[in-house]
C-alpha cells in the first residue's frame, strides 16, 4: 500500500512537471533547409507542384516505402492534394493552399490525431541554378509541448528535409541530364555591332507580348528604309530584377551600322571586343538554363560581364515540330 502511496506521488510530481514545463516550453515548431538545383525555375517549380512527383523524392516514403500514398482528384496546383498511411509515418493528409507560379507553393499538412502544420517551399535565382527553400512550421499543444525542451525536433524534422530536397535534386537534374541536346559554348567576337528596336521596362509576365508587339514593327521600319538586318530577332536585356520582376529590355534586330529610324524606335551601340556565346537548343520555357550554362561558364573563367545580354532567336519556333530544334543563341559581352 505504501509503495503504491509512493507510486501515486511520483506520478503526480511528474504530471505537475510537465504542465509546468509546458507553460513555458515553446508552442511553435520551426525549421526550414534549402538546396540549389541547377535546372529552370519553371522545371524545379512544376516538379514540386506535382503531387505525382513526391513518392520519387519524399524523404518519409523512403523512410516508409511500404506506406500508401493516395492521390486526389486534382494532383497540381491549388486544392490539389494526397492522403498517407503507413506503419512508421502514420496517417494524414497533404494539400497545396497556395501556388505562385514560379515563386512559392504552401502545403498544408494534417496528421491524423496530431494536428496540421504549413510546409512552404519557396523558388528564387541563385548562381548555380535555382535555390528551393522548404520550410516547416507546428503548432505544439499544451502540454505535449514540454517535450520540445528535452528533445531538439527541429534537428530531427531538418534531417528529413534535408534529405528530401537533396533527393529533389538528384531527381530533377537527372531527368535534365537525360532529356538535354548537346550545347555548344564559345568565347568569340561580338557577332554585330548594333541592334535597333523598342526598349521599354517589361513585367516578367509579360516578355512574351512585349515581343510579339514589337519585333514585327522593328522589322517592318528597317524594311521600309532598305536596311538588311546582320541577324536574327533579338531579346536584349539591360537590366533583370527578381526583386520587382521587371526588366529593362528591348525587342530589337541587329544592324551592321547605326540607323536612325525615328519614333519609337532606339539605336543602341552593343560593347566592342569578345564574347561568350552558347548555342542552346530547347524551348524558350527554359531559357533558365540556358543561362545558368553561360553563368557557370563566367563564374568557372573568372570573366566579367559587359551589359546589356542578349538571346537571338535563330530559329523560328513554327517551323520545326521538336522543341529540341529551336536554336537561340546566348550572347553575354565580356570585357
Amino acid at each position: 500500500m505504501k509503495a503504491l502511496k509512493i507510486a501515486g506521488i511520483v506520478i503526480g510530481v511528474l504530471i505537475v512537471l510537465v504542465l509546468l514545463l509546458g507553460v513555458i516550453a515553446p508552442k511553435e515548431m520551426k525549421t526550414a533547409r534549402s538546396i540549389v538545383i541547377n535546372a529552370p525555375r519553371e522545371k524545379v517549380f512544376n516538379t514540386v507542384n506535382d503531387l505525382t512527383t513526391w513518392e520519387k523524392w519524399s524523404p518519409w516514403k523512403e523512410m516508409d516505402p511500404e506506406s500508401v500514398m493516395t492521390m486526389g482528384e486534382k494532383t497540381e496546383g491549388v486544392g490539389a492534394y494526397y492522403t498517407w498511411k503507413g506503419e512508421k509515418t502514420g496517417s494524414g493528409k497533404m494539400t497545396i493552399e497556395e501556388s505562385v507560379l514560379n515563386e512559392r507553393i504552401l502545403v498544408d499538412v494534417e496528421f491524423d490525431g496530431m494536428g496540421s502544420a504549413k510546409a512552404p517551399f519557396t523558388f528564387t535565382r541563385a548562381d548555380n541554378g535555382i535555390q528551393v527553400s522548404w520550410g516547416f512550421t507546428a503548432e505544439m499543444p499544451y502540454p505535449m509541448n514540454a517535450m520540445m525542451l528535452f528533445v531538439d525536433m527541429e534537428e530531427q524534422t531538418g534531417k528529413d528535409f534535408e534529405k528530401g530536397l537533396s533527393n529533389l535534386k538528384n531527381l530533377i537534374e537527372m531527368e535534365e541530364k537525360n532529356s538535354s541536346p548537346k550545347q555548344t559554348i564559345v568565347e568569340t567576337d561580338m557577332p554585330f555591332p548594333y541592334v535597333v528596336g523598342v526598349r521599354k521596362t517589361v513585367k516578367m509576365s509579360d516578355v512574351q507580348q512585349f515581343y510579339t508587339e514589337n519585333l514585327g514593327k522593328v522589322y517592318s521600319a528597317l524594311m521600309g528604309k532598305n536596311i538588311t538586318p546582320a541577324g536574327q530577332p533579338c531579346g536584349v536585356y539591360f537590366t533583370w530584377d527578381d526583386a520587382s520582376q521587371t526588366s529593362d529590355m528591348m525587342a530589337a534586330i541587329p544592324v551592321s551600322e547605326e540607323v536612325k529610324l525615328g519614333g519609337e524606335f532606339e539605336t543602341v551601340t552593343l560593347p566592342k571586343g569578345k564574347a561568350v556565346v552558347l548555342n542552346y537548343y530547347g524551348s524558350y520555357e527554359n531559357m533558365d538554363r540556358a543561362h545558368n550554362i553561360v553563368d557557370n561558364y563566367i563564374l568557372l573563367k573568372k570573366l566579367e560581364v559587359e551589359m546589356p545580354v542578349m538571346e537571338e532567336y535563330v530559329t523560328d519556333p513554327t517551323t520545326v515540330s521538336d522543341p529540341n530544334q529551336i536554336l537561340t543563341r546566348v550572347i553575354y559581352p565580356i570585357k
